[in-house]
């Protein structure tokens, strides 16, 4: 099965670099290379959804010839934790990224579809940059493979850390996630919107439903985690979190100050470079949590 999810994961990561480079051509004009692009993308989150039934397989089988398998879970842990044991590692939440990013891109791609055909390709080509990004770093950036497997395979794994064993566990992280990646998609229109020199509203009605996606998912993360911290951490109450939880309220202070300011720009037409600002600052600080938090820093 390793070598199933190595494959599909290999696909997935050279079919990015293919939809970012025919949606680049398609920017000139070529309406064949931006349907390969949009194209290139429903394949890449086909592949994404074989790696992550791959990583679930090996879980729920107890497959400790994976060594995040054999990391981060045991034959005695429950099977609601065995699923959720996926995004407790830091090949896993990597993986989890990646597969969300397909999903938001192959969503927003299908909803534009006939709508913004100048900034579209420049879109495509920002987020599957982004996919390149992840997919190449699982793939090349050492010990973050999530099909990396052991020469001597144990007869049983490590076990699940005790402070993951908890409800939100199979809430809270898919909901950090989602909302952290579906940033991407206000942020690469928005690129794609100065790039083809189109700063209307236009690309604001089209990602709108994405922003109020990443706001809601984060709110409901940060509420999870305030919760989480609280009876498993004790850090002494719900606003006094630990770092990884505060890691998440900056993108989403600025998410809600830029949902706010993109209406005064839909009414009035204002604001324009100040909401191309928020949405860049709301994805990196994005970006910069995720890697404070799967890093090992905080």
């Amino acid at each position: 099965m390793s070598s199933l999810g190595n494959a599909a994961l290999w696909l997935a990561f050279l079919t990015a670099i293919f939809a970012v480079i025919s949606a680049l051509i398609g920017s000139r004009g070529d309406r064949r290379w931006v349907d390969a692009s949009r194209r290139a993308v429903y394949a890449f989150c086909a592949l994404m959804i074989i790696c992550v039934a791959v990583i679930e397989h090996a879980f729920l089988t107890d497959d400790f010839s994976f060594s995040v398998v054999a990391s981060h879970s045991s034959i005695d842990t429950p099977t609601f934790y065995k699923v959720t044991a996926m995004w407790s590692s830091q090949e896993g939440s990597l993986l989890l990224w990646a597969f969300i990013l397909s999903i938001v891109s192959t969503v927003s791609l299908a909803a534009t579809r006939h709508k913004l055909r100048d900034l579209v390709p420049w879109a495509t080509a920002v987020m599957m940059g982004v996919a390149v990004f992840f997919t190449g770093l699982m793939l090349l950036g050492g010990d973050v493979n999530p099909f990396e497997t052991l020469a001597v395979v144990p007869v049983d794994g490590s076990g699940l850390n005790p402070l993951l064993q908890h409800p939100s566990m199979i809430i809270h992280p898919p909901m950090l996630y989602t909302g952290y990646v579906s940033l991407t998609v206000p942020f690469a229109f928005a690129i794609g919107a100065l790039i083809s020199r189109r700063v209307d509203a236009a690309w604001i009605k089209s990602t709108r439903g994405f922003a109020l996606i990443a706001w809601t998912f984060l709110s409901i993360g940060i509420i999870l985690g305030s919760r989480w911290s609280y009876e498993e951490l004790g850090w002494g109450g719900y606003w006094a979190w630990d770092p990884v939880e505060n890691a998440s309220v900056m993108p989403w202070l600025i998410t809600t100050a830029y949902i706010h300011s993109i209406m005064v720009q839909e009414k009035r037409g204002m604001l324009k470079v100040w909401n191309v600002s928020l949405i860049v600052a709301s994805f990196s600080l994005a970006l910069l949590g995720t890697f404070l938090v799967r890093s090992g820093v905080l």
